[in-house]
């Protein structure tokens, strides 16, 4: 693996236990990435010294500014891999390992063109657009398609990749479409709601 991408990798397992609210130590990454400790330790170092966390032994890492939203790109990059790979009917016992190979290897135009193809031949994947949910149904939000401007918006706001959503008040009634997501009511328009693609469970 090359250092680029090992930076990329534990960018991205810290900030997954970051939304689960847990602290990444030596310990905890050394079991999660499957390498020694003093692996790990040379690499929190290295991150450190380039401002991507901040590091102190016995006391885990706290991801910067910088650190998180590469962490979130990548994570962001993992889970709509994922989605594509379910929607060319991929092994799904492949398809975890596949992304994890993949993600270090797309750029933004990958990504992009990825989503646009998810957004455009939705229906051959049984996925559809939060705007066309009713109210009840639940789902997970499989990618935000867009300008830049506005899936930052959104991702910002809780609609990441792989994350929950469940419909309050669908735009059938009159008044802007109310979701619930991570406990949290959002009122959304239905010309913010048409962009995001999602899977219905």
């Amino acid at each position: 693996m090359e250092e680029t991408e090992r930076i990329e990798e534990y960018l991205e397992m810290i900030y997954r236990m970051e939304l689960k609210g847990e602290r990444a130590t030596t310990v905890s990454l050394s079991e999660t990435l499957k390498v020694s400790p003093s692996s790990v330790t040379e690499m929190l170092q290295k991150l450190a010294e380039k401002e991507y966390l901040e590091y102190a032994s016995y006391k885990g890492v706290k991801l910067t500014k910088d650190g998180r939203e590469i962490g979130r790109k990548i994570l962001e990059r993992h889970r709509l891999i994922e989605e594509f790979l379910k929607f060319i009917n991929i092994d799904q016992r492949k398809i975890h390992e596949l992304a994890c190979k993949i993600e270090h290897v797309i750029d933004d135009d990958v990504f992009n063109g990825i989503s646009d193809l998810l957004y455009r031949y939705r229906e051959n994947g049984n996925l559809n657009l939060l705007s066309e949910l009713a109210e009840g149904e639940n789902a997970y939000v499989v990618t935000v398609h867009g300008d830049d401007r506005l899936v930052k918006k959104l991702i910002n706001i809780g609609f990441m990749i792989k994350t929950p959503v469940k419909v309050k008040r669908s735009l059938v009634n009159r008044g802007p479409m109310i979701v619930s997501v991570k406990g949290n009511d959002i009122a959304i328009d239905e010309d913010i709601a048409r962009f995001i693609v999602v899977r219905k469970e």
